[in-house]
């Protein structure tokens, strides 16, 4: 089974240690991002709610200015981990109990390093259906809190998606704290979740 860590802008140490925890697990495939171009063609495939705030800053909205500044509006890393498991009420234990923790740590204390700028993450299981979870959040302690409550969606990841989905991807809401399903994908076909429904996107 194959792990995949996608970076840019992490540095020597940080990559080993991911790479090293999750080789104890899988074989890994790593793929270093090159350039800003390359960097901006991933970040808009992960569907992050970076999209959002990007028009945010070209609109001269308030979030890019004020507390934080434009200091964080700006994207400093990327961090991309696979993992070839399916997300369920046994994900945990598939990766090992003690490797999860570490490796929450290790991604919240990556997000430390950067301080204000914003580190677009995703986490992707590839289960059936394939779960995502993806947040460029500047605040480092939303962004902790994004990170540990990754494991409590398991409890209604089946209620919330699509029936036959092959891909649920959610986003973590700064607000209210928590991980919302925004997008599914079916037979070629995008689904937006809304008002508490799922809706084919035209």
């Amino acid at each position: 089974m194959y792990a995949r860590l996608v970076h840019r802008g992490l540095s020597q140490a940080e990559v080993e240690a991911l790479f090293n925890l999750l080789n104890e697990r899988f074989e890994v495939i790593e793929e270093v991002v090159k350039d800003e171009q390359q960097q901006e063609e991933i970040v808009k495939d992960w569907d992050y709610n970076l999209i959002d705030w990007v028009g945010m800053e070209e609109k001269g909205s308030n979030n890019s200015s004020g507390k934080g500044g434009k200091e964080s509006m700006v994207l400093i890393s990327i961090l991309g981990i696979d993992l070839p498991i399916q997300y369920d009420m046994n994900f945990v234990k598939g990766i090992g109990f003690e490797r999860w923790e570490m490796l929450k740590e290790i991604i919240k204390n990556i997000k430390w390093r950067r301080g204000r700028g914003r580190l677009a993450f995703r986490l992707r299981f590839l289960g059936s259906p394939t779960i995502v979870f993806s947040t460029a959040e500047s605040n480092s302690k939303v962004f902790k809190k994004a990170i540990e409550a990754v494991e409590h969606v398991v409890d209604t990841v089946l209620f919330r998606s699509l029936p036959d989905a092959e891909e649920v991807r959610f986003v973590f809401s700064s607000e209210e704290m928590r991980w919302y399903p925004r997008s599914a994908y079916l037979d070629g076909k995008e689904y937006r979740y809304m008002g508490g429904v799922w809706s084919m996107i035209a």
